[in-house]
């Protein structure tokens, strides 16, 4: 599949409109080492840092869009 960036990109209202419909969740995929210097988590957003995600894909659900989060 060839996607340019418009095509991989959601507007925070899509996002939330998406989330609240039960369609999405947001995964919050910002660093460890990062998160607790400038982070602002999303409420009821997943957390799962990138070096951890190969480890933890199970915890996702696989019924629903997925919108990552990174600041």
């Amino acid at each position: 599949m060839t996607s340019t960036n418009s095509e991989l990109r959601i507007t925070p209202e899509n996002a939330r409109a998406m989330v609240e419909a039960g369609q999405a969740i947001v995964l919050d995929v910002i660093s460890s080492s990062v998160y607790p210097l400038m982070h602002e988590a999303i409420a009821g957003a997943i957390r799962i840092p990138p070096e951890e995600l190969a480890d933890r894909l199970e915890e996702l659900p696989r019924s629903v869009t997925i919108i990552t989060y990174c600041t």
